[in-house]
C-alpha cells in the first residue's frame, strides 16, 4: 500500500455524501419487485444453494460487509437528526469517542440545516486483511455528491466530490466483530 500522504479533514461531510449514494443505491435496487418466472424444478441445484447459503463468510467477506455496514449507517444517522439515534445506528462499527465525534459534526451540520445529496458510485478495489486489521481500498467517484443547505438548495462550500476518491479505510477485529478505526485519503490516483 501506498504511504497516506493527506488525512481526511472532514471525514463526516464528505462520508456522508459517499454513505448516501451508497444507501440510495441500495434501497433503489430493493425497490421493485422481482418478476415472477417459472422454471423447472432442479432438486440437486436447490440443494447445493442451500449449502453454500449455511456456510460461514469468509474473512473478506466480514471485512467488506462491515465496511458496507458502516457506510449505511453513516447516512442513517446522519440523516436521523437525532444523537441517540446516531449512538445506535453507529455503535456496532465505531467506537464510543468516534461516535461523539460524529455526533457534534453531524449536530453542526443539522443546526445548519444541511442535507446530503446526489450519489457516489464505490468501487472497492482492494481488501487486506493481517490478523486482527484489515484494510479497505476504496475508489469513489463523489463528484456528483455533496451536501446542500435544505432551505435554498445551494451547495454547501467545500463539499462537493472528486471523480476519484481514494480512500482507505482501516477496520480492527473487536471482540470478534470488525469495527472502523480510521479512515484516509491517499494522494494519489485509485490504482488497485
Amino acid at each position: 500500500m501506498t504511504s497516506v500522504t493527506r488525512i481526511r479533514n472532514v471525514p463526516l461531510s464528505s462520508g456522508v455524501a459517499v454513505v448516501a449514494a451508497a444507501c440510495l443505491t441500495s434501497l433503489a435496487a430493493c425497490g421493485s419487485p422481482a418478476a415472477r418466472v417459472h422454471l423447472p424444478a432442479k432438486p440437486h441445484a436447490a440443494k447445493a444453494a442451500v449449502v453454500t447459503a449455511n456456510q460461514p463468510a469468509t474473512p473478506r467477506q466480514q471485512v467488506v460487509a462491515a465496511y458496507t455496514g458502516y457506510t449505511a449507517a453513516m447516512q442513517a444517522a446522519f440523516s436521523s437528526r437525532s444523537p441517540g439515534r446516531v449512538k445506535e445506528l453507529l455503535s456496532p462499527f465505531l467506537d464510543a469517542a468516534t461516535i461523539r465525534n460524529a455526533t457534534g459534526a453531524f449536530s453542526q451540520a443539522w443546526a445548519k440545516n444541511e442535507i446530503s445529496y446526489g450519489q457516489a458510485v464505490q468501487h472497492i478495489i482492494g481488501v487486506r486483511i493481517s490478523g486482527t486489521a484489515a484494510w479497505v481500498h476504496d475508489c469513489d467517484n463523489t463528484s456528483q455528491s455533496g451536501l446542500e443547505y435544505a432551505s435554498t438548495g445551494e451547495i454547501v462550500p467545500g463539499s462537493l466530490g472528486n471523480t476519484e476518491d481514494n480512500l482507505v479505510t482501516r477496520l480492527n477485529l473487536v471482540r470478534g466483530h470488525w469495527m472502523v478505526w480510521v479512515q484516509t485519503i491517499e494522494d494519489v490516483p485509485c490504482a488497485p
